[in-house]
């Protein structure tokens, strides 16, 4: 009841109940009026804008980018003046742009799916390198081929019978170039290791040369002659087969020169090829075998295995030269000279065969007339050529 005459007593103070209107001072009395504009206080914000100005473009002043229609690959990028511009990606050397619906595509163009492109030329013979696509620079490596040794001399009791001399090492080179300046094919030349000469099988017989490798080469850019094979054997000595230095970056060491005693060693080198150890030998007055030299080593690149023997006195055979590791440019060890014999039947010991890749072979051990054979010369080995290309 108290409640129903409050509501009574308010309807009378107002004097009209108006919807939407409200008890109003106007400076004389408190009526009933709408809200009027002046009575709302002015907020701490800009209420100037409207609705509809929101679907302008933003200033970059304002936070926005300024900007309103975009092609395919546009992108926002801020310039100089602090503000933005539109610009696609631009395309470099070997490097493409594609710009499509929401989508940028970057690619390289040429070079390889690999850092170097690594070609081995190991076998002996002309081969053709072919340039490869993106082709930056190119490295090649080259080692000629080694001298054979040659064979001892048959003779002794009243003729002096030397060994064989050891046959001569091949050489390096290295070379960098621009790939801009190679064609796009070179002939690539393998040297081939020079053959021992043959055992001698007739009295008083000079021993048989050792036959020289061959040249091993990339176009005309890089020549490496190939080591020299041992000389025929006479009375007096037995010739050395001699390093050749044609171009070469580092030289073949040469063969040991085969005398009427023990064989000498060959030539030891820095990084190019070792020389071959030559044969025993016999002399004339008192023919006593001898023994073989031992083979050459590359000592500033020795990879792999030892230094080969030489041959015993009494025919034993001049050790085999190591071979270096496969496909890589380092020369191996050089082979050894056989010893020489004395004894029926028994030939002198055979030079030992050069080792991958470019060393000599070794001289043959000398023997002994109506008595026995002389041992043959040991092979050189072959070459290889490297060429490493990178993009």
């Amino acid at each position: 009841m108290q409640s129903a005459n409050r509501q009574a007593a308010m309807d009378n103070l107002a004097g009209a109940t108006t919807s939407g209107q409200y008890l109003r001072g106007n400076g004389s009395d408190v009526v009933m009026s709408a809200i009027q504009a002046a009575d709302v206080p002015t907020l701490n914000q800009n209420t100037t804008g409207t609705a509809a100005g929101l679907s302008a473009t933003l200033a970059e002043t304002s936070g926005g980018t300024g900007k309103t229609s975009y092609t395919n690959g546009q992108l926002l990028i801020g310039n100089a003046a602090g503000g933005l511009t539109k610009a696609t990606l631009t395309a470099g050397s070997n490097v493409t742009v594609t710009n499509g619906d929401g989508a940028i595509t970057i690619a390289a163009t040429g070079g390889s799916a690999t850092p170097t492109n690594v070609q081995v030329f190991s076998t002996p013979g002309t081969f053709t390198w072919t340039k490869p696509a993106g082709a930056v620079s190119v490295d090649v490596f080259v080692i000629s081929a080694g001298g054979g040794g040659a064979s001892g001399r048959k003779g002794g009791a009243g003729s002096a019978a030397p060994g064989g001399g050891g046959g001569g090492g091949g050489s390096y080179s290295a070379r960098t170039f621009s790939a801009a300046l190679l064609g796009a094919t070179e002939t690539v030349t393998v040297g081939a290791g020079g053959p021992g000469g043959a055992s001698v099988t007739v009295n008083a017989t000079n021993g048989s040369a050792g036959t020289a490798g061959t040249n091993s080469s990339f176009g005309g850019w890089v020549i490496v002659q190939g080591g020299g094979g041992a000389g025929v054997v006479t009375t007096s000595s037995g010739p050395a087969g001699a390093s050749a230095s044609a171009r070469a970056m580092f030289q073949g060491g040469n063969g040991g020169t085969g005398g009427t005693g023990a064989g000498a060693g060959g030539n030891n080198t820095t990084v190019g090829c070792p020389g071959g150890g030559s044969g025993g030998g016999l002399a004339a007055s008192t023919p006593t075998p001898a023994n073989g030299g031992v083979g050459g080593v590359a000592l500033g690149t020795f990879a792999s295995g030892g230094q080969a023997s030489g041959g015993l006195a009494g025919g034993g055979n001049g050790g085999t030269g190591s071979n270096s590791f496969v496909n890589t440019a380092i020369a191996g060890s050089a082979g050894a000279g056989g010893g020489s014999s004395t004894t029926a039947g028994v030939n002198g010991g055979n030079g030992g065969n050069g080792g991958f890749y470019g060393a000599g072979g070794g001289g043959g051990g000398a023997g002994l007339d109506s008595t026995n054979n002389s041992g043959a010369g040991g092979n050189g080995a072959d070459g290889i050529v490297i060429v490493t290309t990178y993009f």
